[in-house]
């Protein structure tokens, strides 16, 4: 899988990503996966990436998606969106292209057993909802989606790609297998 290794950008499953493609070494990346199935993941450097010597490596828990669009622009710069589809682990990475490819496991999440985590969902959306209360924010069509996501994990990703997060407490959710840990780091940081 192509890797597109950025700081401060963290890829959430169901979320749209849109990215401005001006390096040489990506610009071949996204032609690649315009002319095959259009995956790719995007992944958190490492924090102190920029001390590292030879190329910096991402954590090894990331998002992937696909390239739902793509224009190409002056310059022959691209202007791309990636639509998160999921967490995938890197095993081991491949130099042998310009850009950074590596040999992933996809990442599913895990539940207590006979646990539907209803109490924490409704807990996290009533302490989502007297956020936007207190912050005066009405954002009628962003109140009617979360009413209606009942998914734990659907819930998670949500709040993730909407709450004003550090993307380094981001990246702890999203490489947290247990959907209930989960949904505890986001109660806590919505209290």
């Amino acid at each position: 899988l192509p890797i597109f290794p950025l700081p401060n950008v963290v890829l959430t499953p169901n979320a749209s990503l849109p990215l401005f493609i001006f390096e040489e070494r990506y610009k071949q990346m996204v032609q690649d996966c315009l002319a095959g199935d259009r995956y790719l993941s995007v992944a958190l450097l490492r924090k102190g990436w920029e001390q590292e010597t030879g190329t910096p490596r991402p954590y090894p828990v990331a998002g992937f998606g696909r390239i739902v669009h793509a224009t190409r622009v002056p310059n022959d710069c691209m202007d791309i969106v990636i639509q998160g589809m999921g967490r995938i682990r890197m095993l081991a990475f491949h130099d042998d292209q310009p850009y950074l490819r590596a040999t992933v496991e996809l990442l599913r999440p895990t539940y207590p057993p006979g646990d539907t985590l209803a109490e924490q969902a409704d807990t996290m959306k009533r302490r989502f909802f007297d956020l936007l209360d207190l912050r005066r924010v009405s954002a009628p069509d962003l109140r009617t989606s979360l009413r209606l996501l009942s998914s734990p994990i659907d819930l998670v990703f949500f709040m993730m790609t909407r709450l004003p997060i550090d993307p380094y407490i981001k990246q702890d959710i999203l490489q947290t297998a247990s959907v209930a840990e989960q949904m505890t780091q986001i109660i806590h940081i919505l209290d």
